[in-house]
């Protein structure tokens, strides 16, 4: 039998965290033209309901990140599961748009008090090998993948209520669990000004690598919201043949390609240029969405499911990169703040998809708007990298 040091048993608790929240999050996506149909709203409207949760999701993250600097990071992060649990209970209850919509809301402002606490506690342990460890909590979060599968098996035998009754009561058990196997991992500060905690994450954009990685980080993370958001409901209604559990059964095996890639690329990254890496995942994922809008074939949709995964390991790539640039005093707030801003420039594309499907009767345009935006992020990092090159020689 295995026996897990303490390390390695915080990483677990905040791995199963993050699986809790993905899982939940792409269930909702993927049993969507079930509630829609029966709450009776259109896709502008579940647009803007994903968008809400995106921006509360962003606006949470450097008050959250605040807080696990001058409270700590367990109960930052406990403060985040109550917080998402309730809205899946919230969820299975919804009667109305309005009900599902605050859901959502709600759900933004859990998942959106973890990450910075999350991120930052993994930071706090490994402090040498954090690339290797944010892909393994990055991959726990790929087995989320798997849920909206058993969700689909249980709305088709019961109702799509069910599942979040039963989601959430899993939560509950995992709120237990966090609480008995981790420990602080920050010492907190005796004073401590807001103010100057905001000062300090508001100057994280002096720095001209962070500058230039915000904005690759922002485009790829439009993409990622977009594809988080509508991927499983697109091949249910525009790939011929793919009904809800087969379309979740493709966002499975997503999944698993990214579970295998991420700990593999994240290990790469901790030896090698992140920018180059960065680089080539975006270009090969901006093909692969093309090859998987123009295409009609199950299989050759399967087929290219692995380059689009690839586009995931992207992230905890940037995290590492952003926690090199930053020391400990302040991080978990610094991050927040980055998020913060990062993801709330993202959200609205979940309208936008909404609206353009509505407006066009399909979401194969807003999707090819996904492979635009991941070649513009190539085209940065291609050109800043031939820029430092230039200055290496001339130095």
């Amino acid at each position: 039998m295995i026996k897990l040091n303490k390390n390695q048993i915080a990483l677990c608790c905040i791995s199963l965290a993050w699986f809790l929240i993905l899982s939940g999050r792409y269930s909702i996506s993927n049993l969507l033209p079930q509630i829609s149909n029966e709450l009776n709203f259109s896709w502008t409207e579940a647009g803007i309901a994903l968008t809400a949760m995106w921006l509360f999701y962003a606006l949470m993250q450097f008050p959250s990140g605040i807080l696990s600097d001058i409270k700590g990071r367990k109960i930052s992060i406990i403060i985040a599961m109550i917080l998402f649990t309730s809205s899946y209970f919230l969820v299975g209850i919804s009667n109305h748009y309005l009900t599902f919509l605050l859901a959502l809301i709600l759900l933004g402002i859990g998942t959106g008090s973890y990450p910075p606490a999350g991120i930052s506690m993994i930071t706090d342990i490994f402090r040498k090998n954090k690339g290797k460890a944010l892909g393994i909590r990055s991959s726990a979060g790929s087995l989320a993948y798997a849920i909206p599968v058993f969700a689909a098996g249980i709305a088709s035998y019961y109702v799509w209520r069910s599942f979040f009754f039963i989601w959430g009561i899993v939560c509950i058990f995992s709120i237990l669990l966090f609480y008995k196997g981790t420990q602080e991992t920050t010492t907190l500060p005796e004073f401590f000004s807001i103010k100057e905690r905001i000062v300090d994450g508001v100057k994280v954009f002096k720095r001209p690598k962070v500058q230039l990685i915000f904005v690759v980080n922002l485009l790829i993370a439009i993409a990622w919201i977009s594809y988080m958001s509508f991927f499983q409901p697109y091949l249910s209604i525009e790939k011929e043949g793919m009904s809800g559990f087969l379309a979740g059964a493709a966002f499975l095996f997503l999944g698993l390609c990214g579970f295998i890639f991420k700990p593999f690329i994240g290990s790469i990254s901790d030896k090698f240029n992140k920018k180059v890496i960065i680089l080539l995942l975006s270009l090969f994922t901006g093909i692969g969405t093309i090859i998987f809008v123009i295409s009609n074939s199950i299989w050759i949709i399967f087929l290219i499911l692995p380059v689009l995964s690839l586009s995931t390991a992207i992230f905890p790539i940037i995290s590492s990169y952003l926690m090199d640039q930053w020391e400990e005093k302040g991080r978990a707030g610094k991050l927040g703040f980055y998020r913060s801003l990062l993801i709330m420039l993202s959200s609205p594309i979940a309208t936008y998809f909404g609206y353009t499907a509505d407006r066009f009767g399909s979401f194969n345009f807003a999707f090819l708007t996904i492979s635009v935006i991941l070649f513009i992020a190539s085209i940065f990092l291609f050109f800043n990298l031939l820029i430092e090159k230039r200055k290496k020689i001339e130095s």
